[in-house]
């Protein structure tokens, strides 16, 4: 039976980007609930938030938003100092999305930078950093916090160890980075649902990083493996399409697509153009736009919910783009169907 343990303990921040803050030393309180917080950002900065969601038998998510205006791009933001303690050794895997994070860690002394394609991972009972983000891009964080010991039940104490030592955490403290397949980590980033609330966004966090921990450790283990790389061309292409078209929800940026199949941006783009027919973007927002044909013909999902699954930010977005392609809107296409 898996302990179910609070993991998401109470942080301590030091606001670096509000002066008024500074000086005081909040205290951001521990929890059982999705939990939202806003960081005091000056306005003509941006605007940045974190969520944290604790899950069944010990395992917890963390998520950093961040939205920066043009004026700052660029620049290095230091939004905090954060600090947890935690009642025991704790592993946390963290990706990120759309930017550039530079870690000033304090326990073990460090400085690591990591960007799409690359995750970072800690081993230890603390957790005291200053993290810099690049406002070149809106950027999304997502973490996953669970104890050593919960890892070791859920995997079994062999592959526990074997992913400690695969991603360079043997001694704690230890932090590293290391590049890590979209594919692996993709279910961290989908974990928390837009879509539900409630129990029913727990069981579908749960499941997503269950999904992922089963990827990774998979990973981990094949690291070493004798099988070579994938090194024809045709091949990358064919993983790459195939990825895209089982994957919902925001596309990954072509900068994180070049670094996943080991090419520059321009030859991948230039080389999947050449054999699909359409540059990747083009190719993917057609595939979806035909999926979605199906999915409105065929069912009853709601418009909103499939606007999501397909990456669009509101569903007028959605409509705009099934109307060019096909002629007409896509509620047209539901109600000739309900009345056939």
């Amino acid at each position: 039976m898996l302990p179910n343990r609070l993991t998401l303990p109470a942080l301590n921040v030091r606001w670096l980007t509000e002066p008024a803050a500074a000086e005081e030393l909040p205290t951001i309180p521990a929890t059982q609930i999705l939990q939202r917080v806003d960081y005091p950002i000056p306005p003509e900065i941006g605007h940045a938030w974190c969520e944290r969601l604790p899950l069944a038998h010990g395992l917890s998510l963390f998520r950093g938003i961040h939205r920066f205006r043009p004026a700052v791009t660029g620049q290095p933001i230091p939004l905090g100092e954060f600090h947890f303690t935690f009642p025991e050794s704790t592993l946390v895997a963290q990706t990120i999305q759309g930017a550039t994070i530079c870690h000033q860690e304090f326990y073990p002394r460090a400085q690591l930078t990591y960007q799409p394609g690359f995750d970072f991972f800690r081993r230890a009972d603390e957790f005291r950093v200053m993290p810099l983000i690049e406002a070149s891009a809106d950027s999304t964080m997502t973490a996953l916090i669970l104890a050593e010991t919960v890892l070791t039940e859920l995997v079994d104490e062999d592959v526990a160890k074997q992913l400690i030592c695969r991603i360079g955490l043997d001694s704690p403290p230890a932090v590293n980075v290391l590049p890590i397949p979209l594919a692996v980590s993709t279910p961290l980033r989908a974990a928390f649902s837009t879509q539900l609330e409630g129990n029913l966004q727990r069981l579908f966090a749960q499941s997503k990083v269950l999904e992922y921990l089963c990827a990774l450790c998979t990973y981990a283990a094949a690291r070493e493996s004798p099988t070579p790389l994938l090194q024809s061309l045709p091949d990358r292409l064919q993983e790459l399409h195939q990825y895209l078209t089982q994957l919902e929800g925001q596309l990954p940026s072509l900068k994180e697509l070049a670094v996943q199949f080991r090419m520059s941006a321009r030859r991948l783009n230039a080389a999947f153009a050449e054999h699909y027919g359409l540059p990747i973007y083009a190719f993917i927002a057609d595939w979806r736009l035909n999926e979605a044909y199906v999915a409105i013909r065929d069912s009853d999902v709601a418009l909103k919910v499939l606007a999501s699954r397909l990456g669009y930010s509101h569903v007028n977005h959605f409509n705009r783009a099934f109307r060019c392609k096909f002629d007409h809107p896509p509620g047209q296409l539901r109600r000739s169907r309900r009345t056939a």
